[in-house]
């Protein structure tokens, strides 16, 4: 759960300069819902690759 928190605040911090603090709050969610997915269907059906992000977060 953390580290969904710290790609949340990465992607606000680094969007809300040139979004507003609404756009970047919409970009941070995009990038958390995209990350899960992504790691989700990684670990499906490319297990190797799923297990190294699950290590690397």
């Amino acid at each position: 759960m953390l580290e969904l928190l710290g790609i949340a605040w990465s992607a606000w911090k680094l969007s809300a300069k040139r979004l507003g603090p609404v756009g970047g709050t919409l970009f941070a969610v995009v990038a958390v819902v995209g990350f899960v997915f992504l790691r989700d269907y990684l670990k499906e059906h490319y297990p190797k690759l799923g297990n190294a992000v699950e290590k690397a977060t």
